[in-house]
């Protein structure tokens, strides 16, 4: 993938104050002298980052999470996002404008250029590296970072919520179990947006509806999703049951894998159980093409029915532009309001070329 740069700064409040001069330079009324306040006081707290209220919440108000309870005393303004994709989606999907946000990658295809050009700053960082300076200069109010407690050090979260309510899941979930539901709810209940999460969730969810109409063929047939890494890391088990992957495609009219029972605790695939691999669907990943060939070259592989029928897929990310832009990603730990409406049709691509029909 082409990086984004690793910080970028928009000059939001700027912009608002210097609107704020251009109102007071028209009019000298005390109207005019008022809505220049009023733009001044808009800059300075941050509210035109975050969509009006919708009225259902009160303030302050107390959120359980991993780390105990969030303490939030008035509505927040000026939210930092941290961890995978999903939390920025939750942000982006509710229209809100983080005033910093980092996270392992934004160069996902689905995600809006113009959003995240909005944002004051941008860092990419690995996934456990926690840039408190850079956060604590961003001067937020909240800081959400829910499915990352199994990422960060108690340490790190602790000197996070020295700056602002540090916003967690309840419980610690394994990162491919995760409900791509449950950021956009959280944001919400903080943000007194529930109604625009619930909304964001159900267009998601139709949109999965719609894809299962078009598909007819998927009603009641399996489909096992998995990733070779080649001979360091072998093969990983995506549609291990209970998890993200697995409720994906059930939504989409898949029935559940009886195999993937076996993987729900540890989801590699050992070489000589590549025959639990089968499916009337099976989607194979893989980061470039010599690890294809090497695992189309294995015997074992290709005694699995699947791929001894042509029921079979290889999906290469290097020759792949969607695989590449972030939708194998999507059915691992990615998966989001966001990511899951853009996501579907390279799935529904793959599926036909397996020829699931035959």
């Amino acid at each position: 993938m082409t990086m984004l740069s690793a910080r970028r700064s928009v000059a939001v409040t700027s912009a608002l104050l210097t609107g704020a001069l251009v109102l007071s330079a028209c009019s000298d009324n005390g109207e005019d002298q008022n809505a220049e306040d009023d733009a001044e006081a808009l800059s300075e707290t941050g509210e035109a980052l975050v969509p009006e209220a919708e009225g259902d919440a009160e303030y302050p108000m107390t959120i359980d999470t991993a780390h105990g309870p969030a303490e939030i005393e008035e509505r927040p303004e000026r939210v930092a996002v941290l961890g995978w994709n999903p939390n920025h989606d939750a942000a982006a999907a509710l229209g809100v404008t983080p005033v910093y946000a980092a996270s392992r990658s934004f160069d996902y295809g689905w995600m809006d250029e113009e959003w995240l050009d909005s944002i004051e700053t941008l860092e990419e960082r690995e996934d456990t590296d926690v840039n408190l300076e850079g956060v604590a200069a961003s001067d937020p109010d909240l800081i959400f970072l829910p499915n990352t407690a199994e990422m960060f050090e108690e340490e790190d979260i602790e000197r996070l919520s020295e700056i602002a309510p540090v916003l967690e899941d309840a419980e610690v979930v394994p990162g491919d179990q995760v409900d791509w539901r449950d950021a956009p709810r959280l944001l919400g209940e903080a943000l007194d947006l529930e109604e625009a999460a619930e909304t964001a969730i159900s267009e998601a969810e139709s949109a999965m509806e719609a894809t299962a109409e078009e598909h007819p063929e998927f009603e009641g047939r399996t489909i096992t999703l998995a990733t070779d890494y080649g001979e360091e890391y072998g093969i990983e088990y995506y549609t291990a049951a209970g998890g993200t992957a697995e409720e994906i495609t059930t939504l989409l009219g898949f029935e559940p894998n009886p195999l993937a029972e076996q993987f729900s605790e540890d989801a590699v695939v050992s070489e000589e159980n590549q025959s639990e691999l089968d499916a009337d669907a099976l989607i194979m990943f893989y980061a470039e093409d010599s690890i294809r060939e090497n695992r189309e070259d294995s015997e074992l592989f290709n005694q699995i029915p699947a791929v001894e029928d042509d029921r079979y897929t290889s999906v290469v990310a290097t020759e792949d532009e969607r695989a590449e832009g972030g939708a194998v990603w999507v059915l691992r730990r990615g998966a989001s309001v966001e990511s899951l409406p853009w996501m579907l049709e390279a799935l529904a691509d793959w599926v036909d070329d397996a020829d699931l029909e035959s």
